[in-house]
């Protein structure tokens, strides 16, 4: 999976929750519809949500051009060959920073982490296996969000914003996880790595 588009799409909030998108279940469900005749695929996007009083701002990475809808106002543009050739970033990261409890098996179930040494370590670890190393950067406090699925009770994640500057060590680890996103919940707005070069 290669990601070639940007898309930002602005959205008025209310308008957006009388459509009934209101958590990161119904925008997984809402930005499906961008790729028509995909139903049943692979995934092959990410995406991010940031709101304020007025609007969502939502991101969205795809491999696939999008089928723009009548709600928001849509901009894309293709991302140039070029983009990730670059040694050096400004990044932000939305995560949800998880790991799997020792209950005896190798299979644990995944807990949050919300304490900001666990936060940076984990970070740390992740950019070590998307090829890349970060000295200082910001770590947002947690936030609880929560969803729900058709038929299923509510689901918690762990919301946490990640910023600063990162250097490329491994061009092939950095693309793959550029294309496929970092850590879980990649499918409901987490894991998007949004760029920009420095140099």
């Amino acid at each position: 999976m290669t990601m070639k588009y940007l898309t930002r799409i602005t959205a008025d909030k209310k308008y957006a929750l009388s459509l009934g998108i209101s958590d990161a279940y119904d925008w997984h469900q809402t930005l499906w519809k961008a790729f028509p005749g995909h139903d049943g695929e692979e995934r092959s996007f990410l995406f991010r949500v940031d709101e304020n009083e007025n609007l969502f701002l939502v991101y969205l990475l795809s491999e696939l051009p999008v089928s723009k809808s009548d709600w928001g106002e849509w901009e894309t543009k293709k991302i140039a060959d070029s983009f990730l050739s670059h040694s050096t970033y400004r990044f932000k990261l939305r995560a949800n920073p998880t790991k799997r409890s020792n209950n005896g098996d190798n299979k644990g179930k995944r807990v949050g982490l919300y304490k900001e040494e666990e936060l940076r370590k984990w970070l740390a670890r992740k950019a070590e296996q998307s090829g890349f190393k970060t000295a200082n950067f910001a770590v947002s406090k947690p936030v609880s969000e929560f969803f729900n699925k058709k038929g299923a009770m509510s689901n918690k994640l762990n919301r946490v914003d990640f910023e600063g500057n990162l250097d490329v060590v491994d061009k092939e680890k950095f693309k793959k996880a550029f294309n496929e996103g970092i850590g879980s919940a990649k499918s409901l707005g987490f894991g998007m790595l949004m760029l920009k070069a420095i140099k």
